[in-house]
């Protein structure tokens, strides 16, 4: 069971929809259940993982992509993650919830926050961090707002550049990992 959570409260820290698509489509396709969640504002997004992640698939690997935004407690999902091989997400609550009950996370992060915010052991968890230090809009550092600058009015994705091969490639790892233990 992999479980992506697509949502950050921060634009800026969301990894493209496009990107998480494209990893649920090879996770369902190497014989992985694919869940996406969320709460009531990553819906949307779900919903468009979901439909991404099964262009293209044979009937029975697309449905193997499924989406529980907007219907799971807080609750609920701490128990769904305690049930995941790995969980996928932006630098988020639900991501840190999940490494806090247990699961195997992949993250992807921007650099200002991963001293503060990533999982450092390898073994049961991987970062992916993006390294944009400027506004890809008006060029502003955003590496000091907050510190010598204001915010700029934009809130592109600063993580955009992740690879999807790499999270895909980790995230295959610790589900596979996973999975041994079970045997």
């Amino acid at each position: 069971l992999v479980v992506i959570h697509p949502g950050a409260t921060d634009p800026r820290r969301r990894w493209p929809v496009e990107s998480f698509a494209e990893v649920a489509r090879r996770a369902a396709a190497d014989e992985a259940q694919v869940v996406v969640v969320g709460d009531a504002t990553d819906a949307a997004d779900a919903d468009r993982i979901v439909a991404l992640g099964r262009e293209g698939l044979p009937a029975e690997q697309a449905e193997r992509i499924t989406s529980l935004a907007d219907s799971l407690t807080l609750g609920e999902l701490a128990g769904l993650f305690t049930h995941a091989d790995v969980v996928l997400g932006n630098d988020s609550g639900p991501r840190h919830l999940a490494q806090a009950v247990g699961a195997r996370t992949v993250g992807v992060f921007w650099f200002g926050n991963v001293v503060n915010a990533a999982a450092f052991g390898r073994t049961r968890h991987r970062i992916h961090i993006g390294w944009t230090t400027r506004c890809p809009v008006c060029g502003v550092d955003v590496t000091q707002v907050g510190w010598t600058a204001e915010r700029c009015a934009h809130d592109p994705s600063h993580v955009a550049e992740v690879r999807v091969d790499d999270v895909h490639a980790d995230v295959e790892q610790l589900r596979r990992a996973s999975l041994a233990e079970r045997v």
